[in-house]
């Protein structure tokens, strides 16, 4: 019974020891299968991360794409032909050449009525022209008088 008391701390020491070795075989086995876990949604976010990226830059241009389609048709939308003097002489320029004003709308992506409109006021301007370049030369000869 001596012998069994004088070894009774060493035998709690040793038992503790393995008790404590199997705790941290534990904590240990538990650790690297956290770590698998890990591993894998690591993986799974970049694997969302480079889809999201890809979306990103499609949807980059896209946005590039829709924006160069908006400077177009801002060069095209109604109204456009007033302020683009190019435009207006083009227009004209097909109407004198004899093409129909409904031809001239859907060549040069404009109203119909932007044409009509275009043409009508060019008629009333060019009439007062021919007014004015009718009457000088009765003035010329009266002055020559």
């Amino acid at each position: 019974m001596q012998a069994l008391v004088t070894l009774l701390p060493h035998l709690l020491v040793g038992a503790n020891t393995v008790l404590m070795l199997a705790l941290f075989l534990g904590i240990n086995q538990r650790v690297r299968k956290a770590w698998k876990r890990l591993s894998a949604c690591e993986m799974s976010v970049e694997g969302g991360l480079a889809r999201i990226s890809n979306a990103e830059n499609e949807l980059r241009g896209r946005i590039t794409n829709i924006e160069k389609d908006v400077a177009r048709l801002k060069r095209l939308e109604p109204g456009a032909a007033a302020g683009n003097g190019a435009l207006r002489a083009q227009m004209l320029k097909m109407y004198r050449m004899g093409q129909p004003v409904e031809s001239i709308a859907e060549t040069l992506r404009v109203p119909r009525g932007e044409v009509d409109l275009l043409v009508k006021v060019h008629g009333i301007v060019m009439q007062a022209y021919q007014k004015t370049a009718a009457s000088e030369p009765n003035s010329e000869s009266s002055k020559k008088d």
